[in-house]
């Protein structure tokens, strides 16, 4: 919008409008990409605050090269509501995911409803998150989230594949029930093509992303981690993957969101927690803060330092 005097819109393949910059605006735009109208702005009500579900304490990751990522950080996460992680790109963030999601190591402590996890020993893997109800959309969705050249159904099975659900019997596992809870999956979570034997990198990054949502969201999870949900997604599906969110919090689960826009964090959570360095700067409230300040936070700057 910046920087353009004409725009063209190419939707399936063909193009399909071109107008004036100056005479349109990005809600134009978006319902010429979809081909309908697009809540650009995420619709949710006040949070509904339950039990505490995530509790975090002195948290600390060296990594492999003596590096401290994560220096002592605490904060918790209630039923009904989403925590926000801001920061510039690695800050932390990342590896406060993979710590949480079983395939990092850690000092400090961290109970999920009370009960303390295993960050350092054998329970500490995906595993065994999964079965706390721990579930995981990382923020690779490529290299993490999904096995490319294996199909939807295979990749819908991935991490689940003891679920009673999927096994024949003892010894075999049912690739007609998966196929069939697939199908469903990819219906709810309008994937396209609805396709289950269409390997993964015949999808677009959009609907490899309702993929693992699909698969991790309808675990019905005690605590969601989500790592840049929306990254390189179109803006369709963004809107799509942000009520899928929002649902999953009004269902009264915890949601740990960490993403690098701005934008999106402020839409989605309830509260917001900025990461520099390592540590978190500060908590606030979305609806009393704004860019400017979080950016500062972003930056390594307080509010006395910004004074």
């Amino acid at each position: 919008m910046e920087i353009t005097d004409t725009v063209s819109v190419m939707r399936r393949g063909e193009m399909t409008a071109t107008v004036k910059t100056k005479d349109t605006s990005p809600e134009e735009l978006a319902e010429l990409m979809v081909g309908r109208k697009v809540l650009l702005d995420v619709a949710k009500g006040p949070a509904q605050l339950g039990k505490v579900v995530l509790e975090v304490e002195n948290l600390r990751v060296v990594d492999e090269d003596k590096v401290e990522r994560v220096k002592g950080i605490s904060f918790q996460i209630r039923a009904g509501e989403i925590l926000g992680i801001a920061g510039v790109a690695g800050n932390g963030q990342s590896e406060l995911l993979e710590v949480l999601g079983g395939f990092g190591r850690a000092t400090g402590t961290v109970r999920l409803n009370g009960e303390e996890l295993d960050l350092t020993g054998t329970k500490s893997d995906g595993q065994s998150r999964r079965e706390k109800g721990i579930a995981h959309v990382p923020e690779d969705r490529q290299h993490l989230g999904m096995i490319m050249d294996f199909a939807a159904w295979e990749n819908v099975a991935f991490g689940y594949h003891n679920d009673p659900a999927y096994q024949k019997n003892s010894l075999l596992m049912d690739n007609d029930a998966i196929l069939e809870d697939t199908k469903g999956k990819m219906e709810r979570f309008d994937v396209r093509p609805p396709i289950p034997t269409l390997a993964a990198k015949s999808f677009s990054g959009g609907n490899q992303q309702k993929i693992i949502l699909a698969r991790e969201i309808e675990r019905n999870p005690e605590l969601l981690l989500v790592g840049q949900p929306t990254r390189g997604v179109d803006i369709g599906a963004i809107e799509f993957i942000h009520k899928r969110i929002v649902e999953l919090r009004d269902a009264g689960k915890a949601v740990l969101l960490v993403s690098v826009e701005l934008d999106e964090i402020m839409s989605l959570s309830d509260r917001i927690a900025v990461m520099f360095d390592g540590r978190i700067m500060g908590e606030r409230d979305p609806d009393k803060t704004n860019e400017r300040e979080l950016g500062l936070l972003m930056a390594g700057v307080t509010g006395k330092d910004a004074a």
